[in-house]
């Protein structure tokens, strides 16, 4: 689960290498594609508990699961529906592609996933490649739209649920690491490095060279089945055998 400008980058480069009839039906500047390279992110920072355990239900189960909830709001031209949708596909797409190597460097004592993925946004913000507006501010269409993906949630719930998401992964991107970030792991071995340190071990060094990687050679895979999405959604058809494993990677059944 790379964080959430990486989410944003890799969204904005696999528009870009999608077909022009996708690129022309998908806005990468719109509110509600950024709110869909989130994914169910937003949701882990909810205080209810069965909106958290919607947002992990669906990272754990078969990606279609959650992509085939936008289908009807796409076929029916639902405002935001389509830039949303996208949005959330290409979060998808990368956790699935990320996830198998972020695991394995975790197991092999290289590099925890969560101050990974935290410190890679913090790389990427120090490189110039993304901004980190004070506030976020979703619309009522961007958020009807969004909502169209959870069981559980309002409107106005997912929207205060972006606002706290975004307040906590902007301070821990802009954090000067130094003395917030020995923080965590006084409370807990686990949580070190969750708020990025200032200089990155070289197991982390070595985790965003992958994931420089990543984001640069799974663009062209992405974008294609980007496009199979909307032409499944399109066709009334199944989705693609490609969404079957959850957004760890690990596969499932589709029939």
């Amino acid at each position: 689960m790379p964080d959430q400008l990486a989410h944003y980058l890799f969204g904005r480069r696999v528009l870009a290498a999608a077909d022009r009839s996708l690129r022309s039906r998908v806005d990468p500047d719109s509110t509600a594609f950024r709110l869909g390279t989130f994914g169910p992110d937003p949701l882990f920072t909810d205080l209810s508990a069965s909106h958290r355990a919607e947002g992990f239900g669906l990272h754990r189960q078969p990606g279609f699961v959650a992509l085939e909830r936008m289908r009807e709001s796409v076929r029916g031209g639902m405002p935001c529906a389509a830039d949303y949708a996208a949005g959330f596909f290409t979060h998808y797409a990368l956790d699935r592609l990320c996830h198998p190597e972020l695991k394995a460097m975790d197991a092999r004592g290289e590099a925890k996933h969560l101050p990974l993925e935290a410190a890679y946004d913090r790389e990427l913000y120090q490189r110039g490649v993304g901004e980190l507006p004070r506030r976020i501010f979703p619309g009522d269409a961007d958020c009807r739209a969004a909502v169209q993906m959870y069981q559980s949630l309002t409107p106005h719930q997912y929207r205060t649920d972006v606002r706290v998401y975004w307040a906590m992964r902007r301070a821990l991107v802009l954090q000067n690491g130094r003395f917030l970030a020995a923080l965590p792991g006084k409370l807990s071995a686990a949580w070190d490095g969750v708020i990025p340190y200032a200089e990155p071990s070289e197991g982390i060094r070595r985790g965003i060279e992958m994931l420089d990687g990543k984001l640069r050679d799974c663009v062209n895979e992405a974008a294609e089945q980007l496009e199979r999405y909307f032409s499944a959604i399109d066709a009334d058809a199944l989705l693609d055998k490609w969404t079957a494993p959850d957004f760890a990677g690990r596969e499932h059944e589709i029939d």
